[in-house]
């Protein structure tokens, strides 16, 4: 159990990660597909390669907004992952970053009109937060509370002399 902090009553814990590169790698992969899909759709003459890779990420990643708090023993972040679940997302700690990813797909079918309809959608986001000091990766803590708040804490590691 970490130091000042108990579990949250309604709370789910998420998946630390040893090793995300392989879903970023996948990430990354779809990014590349969509900025080739613009390339294909232009001029080739006009737009620019740059151009076409932002549009693409901004259209396969979601931006979510993270608070870091720098607290006494503890550096606590927040994001509103509303509509994820748990096993959508996960966390890592490595090199002075959190990284967290998450990924997350709805389908639904039905029939109108005698014909079966089906829609799906999918949302995914990867951020790569700098922290602010050290601290014990072993120990990380990250939880869905039942808000739909992602909140991970991070213990400061002791500082030696």
């Amino acid at each position: 159990m970490l130091p000042d902090h108990a579990p949250q009553e309604n709370s789910t814990l998420v998946r630390i990660a040893n090793n995300l590169s392989e879903a970023i790698d996948r990430l990354e992969e779809r990014i590349r597909e969509r900025a080739y899909n613009i390339f294909l759709r232009r001029d080739p003459a006009e737009g620019d390669p740059l151009k076409d890779w932002l549009e693409a990420r901004m259209e396969v990643l979601t931006p979510i907004d993270f608070a870091i708090k720098d607290q006494k023993k503890n550096v606590v972040v927040e994001g509103n992952l509303k509509g994820f679940k748990p096993g959508e997302v996960e966390v890592e700690v490595s090199g002075g970053e959190l990284k967290v990813f998450g990924s997350h797909a709805d389908s639904t079918s039905g029939v109108r009109q005698g014909v079966t309809e089906s829609t799906s959608s999918a949302v995914h986001f990867y951020e790569v937060l700098p922290l602010p000091c050290e601290v014990d990766a072993d120990a990380v803590d990250a939880r869905f509370l039942k808000n739909g708040k992602l909140k991970i804490t991070l213990p400061k590691t002791a500082v030696r002399s």
